[in-house]
């Protein structure tokens, strides 16, 4: 079975990071992570785990209080680095059309208006909202709101896309669709996606990596490799290989969670 590439250089790399916030609480402690160019890693843990503050830190929202980030060996400097978020909610402009929201963040960069309307016509197409361009975010349902936003963060094309739990507060059948139409997206694009989830069946389907996270403080307890090969549709998520791999992870999360408790 061939496993994730390990021989792809790092996009950025994570090395003895800790996070005290000002009230003393000790959010993560140890935390060493290399994330490969071109992969797709999956952050799994319960709530509280510390995977939201690591993304932050990822994005430059938060500074570790220990540690360092080097992006592509170009060391702590997050600022200049191309990069897409996708918060758990859609955050959306709600007196601006889709197009509009998408908009924003090239009106930020000042890119010129032939420029932007090829690009965001680009992101339109690729999450399927061509039909929808001139719609406000009333009109839409809640997996069409956070499409808005994956187009809005993948507008500037950044080589790096980070994910909060984007499709946690969405039914069942709209996040499958979603994964589906997620995965369609990376596969189609150079881009690195760290996707902070507590879904194991989510985890599983999308990444190449789980990066298993445990509590009281934060770090990475286990690592888990999925074929990259394998093809992510309906018959995999019904596989045999699907459910031996969600029992590996549901296991790993188990460890983690006994392991927190031990240190509480």
């Amino acid at each position: 079975m061939t496993l994730a590439k390990e021989d792809r250089a790092a996009a950025v790399s994570l090395r003895g990071i800790a996070k005290t916030f000002e009230n003393g609480t000790r959010a993560l402690d140890g935390v060493d992570l290399h994330v490969r160019r071109g992969e797709f890693l999956s952050l799994l843990g319960p709530s509280g785990c510390g995977k939201s503050t690591l993304l932050r830190i990822l994005a430059g929202l938060e500074h570790p209080s220990q540690g360092t980030v080097t992006w592509d060996g170009e060391g702590d400097r997050q600022g200049e680095h191309d990069l897409g978020f996708v918060f758990q909610e859609p955050t959306l402009l709600p007196w601006a059309s889709v197009r509009d929201n998408i908009r924003f963040p090239l009106r930020v960069k000042k890119t010129s208006g032939g420029i932007a309307k090829e690009r965001i016509d680009e992101v339109l197409a690729l999450v399927g909202l061509e039909r929808f361009a001139d719609s406000y975010p009333h009109q839409l349902s809640g997996g069409m709101k956070m499409r808005v936003s994956i187009a809005r963060a993948l507008v500037t094309d950044p080589k790096i896309l980070l994910m909060d739990e984007p499709f946690a507060a969405l039914d069942e059948i709209t996040r499958f669709k979603l994964n589906a139409d997620l995965l369609r997206v990376w596969q189609a694009s150079e881009l690195t996606v760290v996707f902070v989830t507590h879904s194991v069946f989510e985890s599983v389907f999308l990444s190449e990596r789980i990066a298993v996270m445990r509590a009281s403080p934060g770090r990475i307890s286990e690592e888990i490799l999925i074929d990259p090969a394998r093809a992510r549709d309906e018959r995999f998520r019904t596989s045999s290989d699907y459910a031996a791999l969600c029992r590996q992870a549901s296991d790993a999360l188990h460890v983690a969670m006994i392991e927190e408790g031990i240190r509480a």
